[in-house]
């Protein structure tokens, strides 16, 4: 998958089921990411979750290094 064609290398996201979206490129990423309260969801379901998210979306790593859509930014392509 790629985001504004940028290559997205992970099989899963972290959802807060309101608007924070973080990519999880790891297992333990994922297990965090549960154990913090975030629903984990297979990244073909990325772009639909983003669309039916709250205006405050956005999407990031989990370990919050690396921005793929800021807060109030709209997303230009999902492929």
């Amino acid at each position: 998958m790629k985001i504004n064609g940028e290559k997205i290398r992970a099989e899963v996201f972290a959802f807060d089921g309101c608007h924070k979206i973080y990519i999880c490129k790891s297992a333990s990423e994922s297990e965090e990411a549960m154990q913090s309260g975030y629903t984990i969801l297979p990244i073909d379901q990325l772009e639909s979750t983003y669309e039916r998210s709250c205006e405050l979306r956005f999407i990031s790593n989990w370990k919050l290094d690396k921005s793929f859509v800021e807060q109030f930014t709209d997303v230009v392509e999902f492929t």
